[in-house]
């Protein structure tokens, strides 16, 4: 296929042009520095890919970066989203998605461990320029996704109450947990599809795609939400309505990613033609993916172990609980983004076998999410409070809550960049060494703390050694950084 560029002008704002480019008909109009046109009049965003060798790497980073952390805000207005219809409800049914976000994390966690093999395998071909072996690559990775997840979904339908009753949920909670993992199990298959789809186009080096596909996951879910808990239009689902908007929305989104990705408007396709398995790619896929899954599904399990910890101490604990770790998670998400960036960038330069690039990749992301995290954990150390009161205005869950922000707060840079420790090793491919570093960090380090520390210092203790914890994993994965082997190509 051949492109010309357009000459037309937009005259409008950067915002309105990506809204007009997403939503517009292909033949309609095209940005003189944004898209081209191809022979039958579609839309091809090839200035939305960011050119990592012709790009400063600091800028590159943060080219890449920035969608992906668009892309986590929306992520975070999708939390705060249920958090604050489902706070209307009471503590008790608020605490709902806390505490299945560790058990749902562990089957998640082989989504993650197959898109991380598919960024991994795309950005190397692409580095290597074998763009058709990269697409080819992307399909076979969408094909394991949902296979897996298929399986996966209905292990977790069936084995709920069993996984309750092994984590000692209390019995307040237990029926409110159950129905939301049932809904959100038998969903796995859009969610694992969402977040794939997601993942081989960040290999090819194209972030502004996932964060319009997020955007239109976040407004789905939002508007559903309220009809949904409620019963406006609706059934009364409450629980099941918030895990229901969410399976809904997520599919939409999958839908969205592969129709576009389909079409070519990306300047990177799939095609049905790939899509019957080869079993060469799909060994490779598994081989690279597995061994991160499994660590962070091992590391996931310590989560929920953590979690039922945690809930011993009642649903206000919970609650308070449940508030900073979203916000936390909204900090991290930061690092994940840079994180994100380094793993395309590193597995795109390592394709092209240039090791100094991939070296200062990793130290320019270290400076850039050091101080863009540093900065918001000042935030929250000043004001957790009032951030709390947002979500639920119970004062024991709002003074809880200022007591995990003063003691976890500066703890939160020092993890955020443990993540570009874990971009670095999954550009290269090499997710077993993710998997060594998540499960040493979580069962080596955490879990042992969050016991004895909750026995000598009650629930205070939880939050000694959540920011304990953060301060070693980033020694840990430092040290992996320097001392093992893992600049080396897996195409």
């Amino acid at each position: 296929m051949s492109f010309t560029k357009s000459e037309r002008k937009w005259k409008g704002s950067p915002s309105v042009l990506l809204i007009s480019i997403s939503f517009a008909k292909p033949s309609t109009f095209v940005y003189k520095n944004v898209g081209y046109t191809n022979e039958s009049g579609g839309i091809y965003l090839a200035r939305t890919r960011v050119d990592v060798f012709n790009t400063p790497i600091p800028k590159a980073l943060l080219k890449l970066a920035w969608p992906i952390m668009i892309t986590q805000i929306f992520q975070i207005i999708y939390n705060m989203t249920d958090a604050f219809w489902l706070g209307k409800l009471g503590k008790v049914k608020f605490s709902a998605p806390t505490v299945s976000f560790p058990v749902i994390f562990i089957f998640m966690s082989f989504a993650f461990g197959l898109s991380s093999a598919g960024t991994a395998l795309v950005s190397q071909h692409i580095g290597a320029k074998r763009k058709r072996e990269a697409e080819k690559s992307a399909m076979q990775t969408l094909l394991s996704s949902f296979l897996l997840s298929m399986f996966l979904g209905l292990i977790g339908f069936f084995s709920s109450s069993w996984i309750l009753t092994l984590l000692n949920i209390e019995e307040i909670l237990r029926p409110y947990v159950e129905e939301y993992l049932k809904v959100i199990f038998l969903g796995l298959p859009f969610t694992f599809l969402m977040f794939s789809s997601q993942a081989v186009v960040r290999g090819w080096g194209d972030t502004v795609f996932t964060m319009r596909v997020t955007a239109i996951s976040v407004l789905a879910n939002a508007f559903l939400d309220p009809f949904m808990i409620f019963g406006i239009g609706f059934p009364r689902m409450e629980v099941r309505g918030a895990a229901l908007a969410t399976i809904i929305s997520r599919a939409i989104a999958a839908m969205y990613s592969i129709h576009t990705m389909m079409s070519g408007k990306l300047g990177f396709r799939i095609h049905l033609e790939d899509l019957k398995p080869d079993l060469k790619i799909i060994g490779k896929i598994f081989k690279i993916g597995i061994p991160g899954a499994i660590g962070q599904a091992v590391t996931a399990s310590g989560f929920a172990v953590v979690m039922g910890v945690i809930s011993r101490f009642g649903p206000a604990v919970v609650s308070a609980y449940g508030v900073g770790s979203r916000i936390s998670s909204a900090l991290s998400m930061v690092g994940f983004a840079i994180s994100g960036a380094v793993t395309t960038m590193v597995g795109q330069f390592l394709g092209a076998r240039d090791i100094k690039k991939v070296d200062e990749t990793v130290k320019w992301g270290f400076i850039e999410t050091f101080t863009i995290v540093g900065v918001m954990a000042l935030f929250l150390f000043l004001f957790g409070d009032l951030v709390t009161k947002f979500f639920i205005d119970d004062p024991e869950v709002v003074r809880l809550g200022e007591t995990y922000f003063h003691l976890v707060s500066f703890s939160m840079p020092l993890f955020a960049m443990m993540s570009i420790v874990m971009g670095a090793f999954n550009g290269a491919g090499k997710t077993h060494l993710v998997a060594i570093v998540n499960v040493a960090r979580l069962w080596g380090v955490r879990v042992p703390l969050v016991f004895w520390m909750a026995k000598l210092f009650g629930f205070n203790g939880i939050f000694y050694a959540m920011a304990i914890s953060n301060a070693l994993a980033l020694l840990l994965g430092y040290a992996m950084l320097k001392l093992v082997k893992w600049k080396e190509a897996i195409i």
